[in-house]
Order: structure tokens, then sequence, then C-alpha cells
């Protein structure tokens, strides 16, 4: 019996390792990133525009918001950006940082969110297998990496883009449009488990699944992985 499972280990780690490593390459270098349908400079263009109307030191943050969904959804489709829904904001925990968020769109190589807060967070990114793009649309967000002694700052209209497996330190008081694209089921576990090491907020955790969940097999039944 040992004999047999050494003789497994070693066809494994010889062959089928090798060839899963291979299937993953391709489908990270030539399969994914023809999935995406977002583009963050477009999405850029329309914060701003949404921000000529609704932004500045007196943000009508409700108006800003509905303005902005109704050009995502002009440019996109309301198939891939769902309506605005005040009942469908969760709390967001991760990396020490504590938000609001409410899902746009989800599928297994995008997301498109708005999140942040009144009130003020701070906390690590995380590092992940996509890269991230913050549009901010009010109040300002400072990054800072760990060699840095004074942090970037990126005000209304400006976009900070965190490339796959980079990470920083950062703190936002006010709202972002944020994308992520790559292996979105990779970045689940980072804003899951301070359910269960800090908040027990159990009944927020089934609604982001929930809301997750529904969008991720929505978009797959109208074919955008």
């Amino acid at each position: 019996m040992g004999c047999c499972y050494r003789i497994f280990n070693a066809r494994f780690f010889a062959i089928y390792l090798p060839l899963l490593l291979s299937l993953f390459y391709f489908l990270d270098k030539h399969f994914l990133p023809k999935q995406y349908i977002f583009e963050p400079k477009k999405l850029q263009e329309l914060c701003q525009q949404s921000l000529e109307l609704y932004g500045g030191e007196n943000t009508n943050h409700t108006l800003l918001f509905q303005d902005l969904v109704h050009r995502l959804q002009g440019e996109y489709g309301k198939k891939h950006v769902q309506d605005l829904k005040n009942d469908e904001w969760v709390f967001n925990n991760a990396g020490g940082a504590m938000g609001s968020m409410v899902i746009l769109h989800a599928s297994i190589s995008e997301y498109l969110i708005i999140f942040g807060t009144p009130v003020g967070t701070e906390g690590h990114t995380g590092i992940h297998m996509a890269d991230d793009y913050f549009i901010i649309l009010s109040g300002a967000q400072h990054s800072v990496l760990p060699w840095q002694t004074e942090p970037t700052i990126y005000r209304p209209g400006f976009m900070n883009h965190m490339k796959r497996g980079d990470g920083n330190q950062y703190a936002l008081k006010g709202y972002a449009l944020e994308l992520a694209q790559g292996w979105i089921p990779s970045m689940l576990p980072f804003g899951f488990l301070d359910t269960f090491t800090s908040t027990l907020d159990v009944g927020n955790l089934w609604r982001t699944v929930y809301f997750t969940g529904r969008h991720m097999i929505g978009q797959l039944l109208i074919g955008k992985f």
C-alpha cells in the first residue's frame, strides 16, 4: 500500500502537476483576458462624467450613484450591470478595513462594486490573483508602500491601479467604483475570513455569499465567464 502511494505521488509530481500548471498558464494568459468586458479607462470616463454633475464638495451620493449606474448600464447593458438596490448593500470587513459595498457585477473573471464608508477606514489591500482598479467618487484614498514615508493620495476622478500580486496599506474616507479582473473566486476568502476571526456577523456573510453567487451564476447562464 505504501509503495503504491509513493508511486502515485511520484507520478503526480512528474506528470500530472506539470500538466495542470500548463493548463492553468494557458487559461490565465490566453483564455481569461478574453472574458473581460469592462475597460478601466472607460469606467474612469463614466465616473468623471457623473462627478461633473453630482460630485464636488457637496457630493450628492444618491444622485451620483444612480447616474453612474445608469451610464454603466448604457455602456455595458443591464444584463451585465444590475440596478442599484439599496437593500443589497452589505458590510465588507477585509484586511483590517471595514466599509460597505453593493455589487453591480460579479462573474468568475470580473467584479464591479461601489465600495466605501463615510466614517473612514484603514487596512491592508490583500494580495490577489487579479488586477484591481479603484476609481474615487468622493473623499480620498491614501495609499502607501512599506518604504514610503508619505502616502499617494487619490481624489475624485482619479484611478488607483493595483497590479495583480501587489499589495499596500490604504485608508479611505469616501466612496469608489472598484473593478477587479482576474480569478475572482480566489479573492473571496479574503473578504469572508474576518467573519470567523473577528466580526462573527454571519448574517452579513450569508447575504454577501448569496448576492455574489446569484450574480456569478446569472452571468454564467448568459455565457459570461
